[in-house]
């Protein structure tokens, strides 16, 4: 069993109040857990309307599994219209 996390940095162009940045944090947030069936949440600056950092972890029979799950969900968050990936790390553990 292999455990790996990612750390995605946003920029939301739709985040010019909490209500939008919420909304649209719920909708990738549902999408990425419907698709992948990964845990996530918002895990820095929850209070920045424009911005957000997004901790996602996944369980896997091998790193290579782990590792492309991660690499699939990061593409899906970079190909929302209203998101930016401004920086991601991955990190097994």
């Amino acid at each position: 069993m292999h455990v790996a996390s990612l750390r995605l940095e946003l920029r939301l162009s739709d985040g010019s109040a909490r209500r939008e940045k919420r909304r649209l944090m719920h909708e990738i947030e549902d999408k990425l857990r419907r698709h992948f069936n990964v845990a996530l949440a918002e895990v820095d600056r929850p209070d920045h309307p424009g911005s957000a950092v997004l901790g996602v972890a996944t369980v896997a029979a091998s790193k290579r599994e782990a590792r492309d799950t991660l690499d699939r969900v990061a593409e899906a968050v970079a190909a929302h219209p209203l998101v930016e990936v401004l920086a991601l790390s991955q990190r097994e553990l």
